[in-house]
């Protein structure tokens, strides 16, 4: 039975959707078999994978929408990662969710059809809270929320605590799991008071592993891979696969 982990952040910029994509994939090289749910209307994580998102039959938002089409038709297959992908046409689902009565619980519906064929299903939520960021938490039993060091590092995390918490009232099994700090320098002074300001704020809530600011990570979208494909040796590799590690380790 998949453990499901949210990775949100009202915040853009802040490297949610590059650790969505890492972290599935740093999962499945520790041998964990990982679905990659894109709740993102611009698809970029669907991107990364290769995935022409314009040329998607059926997308997330056809399964949340129809309860008649398998969700195993969303599902595309990149070596031992699975991807349920989406595109733009999920901005008009979220305006039709708001007309459902059951409207903040359709993944949490949809996923329990192949939540036991995986290990872990990581949910790339928009940088918004709606209806599609709501669905997500309401579906998850975790949320890892990741904080990019520059001076608005904290700017919109409190509103995002703020509707875990109100989640919570409706699926308490609904847990923070951590704090991802993420374009870490330690080289630099603004990177390092940043760091220590998440520290004071989260404690035994901010994961260990930094992810280091590595220019691979910024490449490796471009050419349709994870940072592992696109550079294993590299820092961002490195630091996405002891990430990976920690989650692993996180109590289910």
């Amino acid at each position: 039975m998949a453990k499901i982990i949210s990775i949100g952040n009202q915040k853009g910029g802040c490297g949610k959707t590059t650790t969505s994509v890492n972290l599935a994939a740093g999962l499945a090289l520790l041998g964990k078999t990982v679905l990659l749910v894109d709740m993102d209307p611009q698809g970029n994580a669907s991107l990364t994978f290769g995935i022409n998102i314009e040329d998607i039959h059926i997308s997330i938002a056809d399964i949340l929408l129809d309860n008649d089409i398998e969700f195993k038709y969303n599902i595309f297959k990149k070596g031992p990662i699975h991807i349920a992908p989406s595109n733009p046409t999920l901005n008009l689902a979220e305006e039709r969710l708001y007309s459902m009565t059951d409207r903040f619980k359709r993944l949490s519906f949809r996923l329990e059809e192949v939540r036991d064929r995986y290990d872990y299903i990581i949910i790339d939520c928009p940088p918004s809270i709606g209806v599609l960021t709501t669905n997500a938490l309401m579906a998850s039993d975790g949320v890892i929320i990741p904080v990019d060091v520059g001076f608005y590092a904290l700017v919109g995390v409190r509103q995002f605590l703020a509707k875990i918490e109100d989640v919570k009232e409706l699926n308490p099994k609904l847990e923070l799991m951590g704090v991802v700090v993420t374009r870490y320098n330690e080289r630099n002074v603004i990177s390092r008071e940043v760091l220590g300001k998440v520290k004071d704020a989260f404690g035994d809530k901010l994961f260990k592993t930094p992810i280091r600011h590595d220019v691979k990570l910024i490449e490796a979208p471009g050419h349709l891979k994870s940072v592992f494909e696109h550079s294993w040796r590299g820092r961002g590799a490195e630091d996405y696969l002891n990430f990976a590690k920690e989650v692993s380790k996180c109590k289910r």
